[in-house]
């Protein structure tokens, strides 16, 4: 029998089977106990910070972790930082992680820090100088050991320069002592030569390249995962082998993750006790390596119209490239079906390269047989049906917060 209202039909929902045991295990932000394959670098770590706690006035500590999307660089970093904190619960010690894609400015980096320390700092009212000041005397008073994680600040350093990498790392030079440790995330070392003598000179870091997962590792984190998540026996061992053999192509342990979280969604709305490889085959069919959920999610409201403008268009026109002006028409349209007022053409300007700059799209400028210089917009990487869904969802969610605000 069919529910015959919305809150019947949402109680028939909370009240269904699910193969989940802890659906939050599967979360992109979620960080297990254990990490198959990750051991070595997690003890290489703790050698390389052993003296974090120390009394006397240690040496700047900094590492880059470097590796391939998937390969764990932020999970490994952030474990350390887990058992950092364990250890030091009677210790002054905090564990501070940004992600440089969504603290996209110095600015609110040091802002974030500051208020670490001291949760009273507005976010806005001070210069950039005028907040670096305080940072210093705030680490000054309270007298905390931090870790500062820095995740993909290759894509800060190519966004904002590479002055402000020699400014946090003076810092800790114009305090009284070395109250900063850091762990600099990025896919590879390559923007390091894109900083200038002095900034390289201080940047000198120890570090750890992380290889992709080959399948039989890729296999153990499945399995490890699946513990965590799933009740016993619901994961079948074709689906494992089927979700390793699917990921390896990549190494990417996140995407073998989305893959099992995506099949379990899929045993659930068939009512299906069992997690089968068809379950897998069917997520995949909805979820590409490339562009992931946690990508889409960084993105504002109106950077989410522009994507979605611009995959409606090329899915519209069955065309590999559009122009950015069919882009700014049908992101105006969408501003209509949305009631948003539709940004400048300057701001609509700034959120392409933003998107480009996140390789979500891709920009050429047009050759011969058009008229005139104009940007041409592709999606290479993905179906657009396959993101389109997603993308709708994120964007009437975030909607949905901002009228109950």
């Amino acid at each position: 029998m069919m529910p015959t209202s919305d809150e019947e039909f949402f109680n028939s929902l909370l009240k269904k089977p699910t193969v989940f045991k802890n659906i939050s295990c599967l979360s992109v932000t979620y960080i297990p106990p254990h990490l198959p394959h990750r051991e070595e670098e997690l003890r290489t770590l703790a050698k390389y910070f052993k003296t974090i706690f120390e009394e006397k006035d240690e040496p700047l500590r900094k590492i880059s972790i470097t590796g391939p999307t998937g390969s764990g660089k932020t999970t490994l970093a952030k474990r350390f930082g887990q058992l950092l904190e364990n250890i030091a619960k009677q210790k002054n010690f905090r564990l501070v992680y940004i992600n440089c894609r969504i603290y996209k400015s110095p600015y609110l980096i040091i802002s974030t820090l500051a208020r670490q320390l001291n949760k009273a700092i507005p976010p806005r009212g001070y210069s950039f100088e005028e907040l670096q000041d305080l940072l210093i005397r705030l680490l000054d008073f309270y007298s905390q050991k931090i870790l500062l994680i820095l995740d993909e600040v290759d894509y800060l350093i190519s966004r904002a320069g590479t002055d402000f990498l020699y400014t946090l790392l003076r810092i800790s030079e114009m305090t009284t002592k070395q109250w900063i440790s850091y762990i600099f995330i990025a896919r590879n070392l390559n923007f390091v030569h894109s900083l200038d003598a002095s900034t390289q000179s201080s940047f000198q870091t120890s570090h750890i390249s992380l290889d992709r997962y080959f399948e039989a590792d890729l296999r153990d984190i499945i399995k490890s995962r699946s513990e965590l998540a799933f009740y016993d026996g619901v994961i079948t061992e074709d689906a494992t082998e089927l979700i390793a053999d699917i990921a390896s192509k990549s190494g990417d342990a996140r995407y073998a993750i989305e893959l099992l979280w995506g099949a379990g969604q899929c045993a659930d709305d068939e009512n299906s006790p069992i997690v089968y490889p068809d379950h897998i085959r069917k997520a995949k069919a909805l979820i590409h390596p490339e562009i992931r959920r946690e990508v889409i999610l960084t993105l504002t409201l109106h950077q989410k119209l522009v994507l979605l403008a611009a995959i409606r268009k090329l899915k519209h026109t069955k065309n590999a490239y559009i122009s950015t002006n069919d882009a700014i028409s049908s992101y105006k349209l969408l501003c209509e079906e949305y009631n948003e007022n539709p940004r400048k053409h300057t701001q609509i300007w700034t959120y392409l390269k933003e998107l480009s700059k996140q390789d979500i799209i891709s920009t050429k400028i047009s050759g011969e047989g058009m008229r005139g210089k104009t940007t041409l917009i592709s999606i290479p990487d993905i179906s657009v049906e396959a993101i389109e869904d997603f993308l709708v969802k994120t964007i009437e969610n975030q909607k949905k917060t901002i009228e109950h605000r």
